[in-house]
């Protein structure tokens, strides 16, 4: 599990709905395979959350286009991903060890549809890292970062 402010834990997985609720507008199962043995993976209706998420949705938007992370999606290679991407970085400071502060860091968002070649879904994703001494804007978002660079080069 990962610290999400001082108090509050969670999985990734976790994160990664709260991230796939905001980006569709209401509660999904998770959707890890898309076929097992040859038959499709069933797909449930999202539950709407009955919020209003504009503010929200604007605001992960900014998370990549001017805030925390972006600088990790910069990159000439990452501007066709960074259109369709919004999330939100997180840091929690965890432990002092041997002079140093570690926190655990993380990245959360997702891709609207059609961000990517043949990508016909919303994709909600969700990276943590833990022992780290940067931020999550400096860690987690790199890494997700290197992720979509590499489907967007794989699916071209």
């Amino acid at each position: 599990q990962m610290a999400i402010g001082l108090r509050m834990q969670a999985t990734p997985l976790q994160m990664a709905l709260v991230s796939a609720a905001v980006g569709q507008g209401g509660l999904a199962a998770p959707r890890l395979l898309l076929a097992l043995d040859g038959r499709e993976a069933a797909v449930s209706k999202p539950q709407p959350l009955g919020v209003r998420l504009d503010r929200v949705r604007a605001g992960m938007k900014g998370v990549v286009d001017s805030g925390t992370a972006a600088s990790a999606f910069s990159g000439p290679q990452l501007a066709r991903v960074r259109v369709g991407l919004s999330g939100k970085t997180g840091t929690a400071p965890t432990i002092s060890e041997g002079g140093r502060d570690l926190s655990t860091v993380w990245f959360t968002g997702w891709l609207e549809p059609g961000t990517l070649p043949n990508q016909p879904r919303r994709l909600a994703f969700a990276a943590f890292i833990s022992h780290s001494e940067a931020t999550g804007g400096g860690h987690a978002a790199p890494v997700v970062a290197a992720v979509l660079a590499s489907m967007e080069r794989a699916r071209q």
